[in-house]
């Protein structure tokens, strides 16, 4: 009884002094540790039993065959970088095949090992290579829908990024258990847990468990237990809220000062982050895999009970929805309509189970991911228009969880569709409308300015802002680490702004801030290396290249950069070591990346160097069919044609 009156004095006081960022349940707005899956299934275990059996609790693993559903039979080969890609079991371990063929004889082949699996195996498995902590996605998805191994999304049409599509905090807090994350990184991490666990809706437990080992128990019959949320428990609005953290996926604009762990079950996901889609005429029957809550709010069903419809209406979130009886959900149907007032021919109905859903939530195609269909979750009386012939035209996007969205958060919304998305003009200029009248003294206003004009190759503009506030007081103001990388984002904009039109001095300023706030973004440390080359600080760059290869073993651009300064320092003392050096880090480059233009070209160099001409013209040519814009490859052969 004492515990009970503690926490209802406590709410009382939380109530009184904090106007904002106010839930009677104590693990939201406190410091609460995470447990783990492990700690709560000592207390329920029938709960977890059932939980590690559904989408979540298999939403990611270690790349083992028990945590598969997939089955390669046949390769899949990229038609526009020429690469094949297979992979095979050996020993109950993963591995990428990629190739290269040229008249049957292959010429190039990397075998790569995956470390682990992401997707149920519902829709599809995906995989992701771990390299030293820095995690990347591989370029196959199988999808288990029509057995079809292919490309992952977004890799497909001449966009394979090979091994180089990063994997953040963003991809892995909604496909997991939070992680440990490595601060001041963009994708390194120190504990990968095995997928999505009892936290991630229930908030962190530790309080929770403290209250129980102690002996400061709730008898739930009767009282609400406010050591941890209870989804349940929550307003409808709020239970909603808490699956649109993962089932409205969309653009993610975060809150400046906010990061992908700072949502919590009991929290409005706009105190966070609000989340756009874009939206266009003619489009009634388009959506993306996870937007769930986003179409079921587009339900006549939803607008007519005032939003008093829940996903936990009709979903158990411990159990798999294939263990979802039809009469569980036809219920929740019956819960407003009877029967009696479906108007459908008997005959149909019989056909169908008189299952409510086989008609008016059909399952359909998804516009972002390829071999899949899921339940469309617009519940509506399917009609008979055809939208795919239609014109769409483009209305602008939709902030789907605040309608009233500040300007910053428009503004980075657009620039984040026009940076993530698709890179049309119409996106900058509405991000512009929005800009124009936002206050530069306000730090998240400047950080969207400086954005903005990045992404408008507007440097000149960044720099002339920079230089009136002062360099001093523009580092004073970024200069915080965070999880979101926001401070250290700018600064490396900055730096790259001052690069650009050549002022290498200035730039190191904001470089060397942008490495201090991110020790592990790897791309800030090599434009940092690369901007020390031009003050002729080469000693210096070599060690940021050698720290970069050290973290990821497989960051192929920092090899080539060392190759071309041992070229450099070979051409000064022609000391044949660092020929030797060249060569052997470019032909790292070239074993990890066979059409990298700047390792083909320096590796010709190299073989310039050695006088060794047939090699030389090979590589040229090889460089000059995949990146024919290259006229430098042109001068080159028509001088080496010259030598007899």
């Amino acid at each position: 009884m004492k515990t009970i009156f503690f926490y209802i004095v406590l709410i009382f006081f939380i109530s009184c002094k904090k106007p904002s960022n106010i839930s009677p349940y104590l693990n939201v707005y406190h410091d609460i540790n995470y447990v783990g899956i492990n700690t709560c299934k000592q207390c329920h275990m029938d709960i977890y039993n059932t939980f590690i059996k559904n989408g979540m609790g298999k939403s990611f693993n270690v790349a083992k065959k028990k945590f598969s559903s997939s089955d390669f039979k046949h390769p899949i080969f990229d038609s526009i970088l020429g690469f094949h890609y297979f992979p095979e079991w050996i020993d109950n371990e993963l591995f990428l095949n990629e190739y290269q063929l040229k008249s049957n004889d292959t010429v190039f082949s990397l075998k790569t090992k995956i470390d682990y699996i992401v997707g149920s195996g519902n829709h599809t498995n995906s995989h992701i290579i771990n390299s030293n902590g820095y995690l990347y996605q591989a370029p196959f998805t199988f999808y288990t829908q029509d057995s079809i191994l292919d490309f992952p999304p977004g890799f497909e049409y001449g966009n394979n990024s090979r091994y180089d599509r990063k994997i953040g905090l963003e991809c892995m807090s909604c496909h997991n258990a939070f992680p440990h994350f490595n601060l001041g990184s963009e994708n390194k991490f120190e504990k990968i847990p095995s997928g999505i666990d009892c936290e991630r809706c229930h908030g962190p437990g530790n309080l929770h468990v403290a209250n129980i080992q102690s002996g400061q128990l709730v008898d739930t019959s009767k009282f609400f237990d406010y050591s941890i949320v209870n989804p349940i428990n929550l307003s409808i609005e709020l239970q909603n809220e808490l699956c649109s953290r993962c089932h409205v996926q969309g653009n993610s604009v975060l809150k400046y000062e906010k990061s992908f762990f700072d949502f919590k079950p009991g929290m409005y996901l706009n105190e966070v982050m609000d989340v756009y889609l874009p939206r266009y005429t003619n489009s009634e029957d388009d959506f993306i895999m996870a937007s769930h809550l986003d179409r079921m709010k587009q339900s006549k069903c939803f607008i007519s009970s005032n939003g008093n419809m829940s996903c936990i209406g009709c979903h158990n979130p411990h159990i798999s929805a294939k263990k979802t009886t039809t009469n569980q959900y036809n219920n929740t149907c019956y819960s407003c309509h009877n029967s009696e007032s479906c108007n459908e021919e008997s005959v149909i109905r019989h056909k169908t189970g008189d299952n409510c859903i086989s008609c008016h939530m059909k399952e359909s195609k998804t516009i972002d991911i390829p071999h899949v269909t899921i339940t469309d979750h617009k519940i509506k009386i399917n009609n008979q228009i055809n939208y795919e012939d239609k014109e769409k035209e483009f209305l602008g996007l939709e902030c789907i969880n605040n309608d009233s969205p500040t300007n910053y958060s428009i503004v980075n919304a657009y620039l984040q569709e026009f940076d993530s998305f698709n890179s049309k003009d119409e996106y900058l200029d509405s991000a512009y409308v929005y800009l124009s009248g936002m206050d530069l003294k306000i730090k998240e206003n400047f950080f969207s300015y400086v954005f903005f004009n990045f992404l408008s190759n507007s440097f000149k503009n960044i720099i002339d802002e920079v230089q009136r506030k002062g360099i001093d007081n523009v580092l004073f103001m970024f200069s915080k680490k965070q999880y979101n990388n926001f401070d250290a984002l700018t600064c490396y904009r900055i730096g790259q702004s001052f690069y650009r039109l050549k002022d290498y001095k200035n730039a190191l300023y904001f470089f060397d801030q942008s490495v201090t706030l991110a020790p592990y973004h790897l791309d800030f440390i090599e434009k940092h290396a690369v901007n020390l080359i031009k003050l002729n600080n080469l000693e210096e760059a070599k060690k940021q290249f050698q720290f970069i290869i050290n973290e990821d073993p497989k960051f192929f651009s920092a090899y080539n950069h060392l190759g071309n300064l041992y070229i450099d320092d070979y051409m000064k003392k022609k000391d044949q070591r660092d020929k030797n050096l060249a060569s052997y880090y470019l032909d790292i480059s070239l074993n990890l990346n066979p059409n990298y233009e700047q390792a083909m070209l320096n590796k010709s160099r190299v073989f310039i160097l050695d006088e060794n001409v047939e090699s030389a013209k090979k590589m040229l040519n090889k460089i000059k069919s995949l990146h024919p814009q290259n006229i430098y490859v042109d001068n080159l052969l028509n001088q080496l044609n010259e030598v007899k």
